[in-house]
């Protein structure tokens, strides 16, 4: 009998639809295929490098983004026009298959998330996968998030900066 302590791991116990690790390729594909992509930027994106390759990604696809938490000022002084909402907000409008989406052309069906707070995020990508089926969910974090259709894996800094480039220069 084996009694050994084996911690939790919120990351591996995810329930029956847990997040697939993603390669940079493997998010660009996505992208392509998307008919309507959505950038939801969060506060962790605010700090250098992490905005320079947020902004290279954003003018890259013509992504439309939503800014949350403080984010608004910063990416209008980098040039991004954005809509601002809240996490709880966006995450709402996204639930409803109605919703016409930020450019009026119809709902979204990619969300992109990059810089959120881990456990808001979480809890927005929760809300999603179980009540949002028309929505696929992407998370370009440098950290693993479960409830996330795909996500990139845990990394360093140095690694995940090497994969958002990888976002941009196909």
């Amino acid at each position: 009998m084996n009694d050994r302590i084996i911690p939790w791991q919120p990351t591996v116990i995810a329930g029956p639809k847990q997040a697939m690790l993603v390669t940079p390729e493997t998010a660009v594909m996505m992208i392509k295929k998307a008919k309507r992509p959505l950038m939801v930027v969060g506060p962790l994106a605010k700090r250098q490098p992490v905005l320079e390759h947020t902004v290279k990604i954003i003018r890259h696809w013509d992504l439309p983004v939503v800014s949350t938490a403080d984010t608004y000022r910063v990416l209008k002084d980098a040039g991004v026009d954005s809509e601002p909402h809240g996490i709880v907000e966006i995450t709402n409008l996204l639930k409803d298959p109605d919703w016409e989406g930020l450019r009026g052309e119809g709902q979204h069906d990619l969300v992109i998330f990059i810089g959120c707070i881990y456990y808001i995020a979480s809890q927005g990508l929760s809300t999603l996968k179980h009540f949002a089926p028309h929505i696929r969910t992407l998370t370009i974090c440098k950290t693993f998030h479960s409830n996330a259709d795909a996500s990139f894996p845990n990394m360093d800094d140095d690694e995940w900066f090497r994969y958002l480039e990888k976002m941009y220069t196909d």
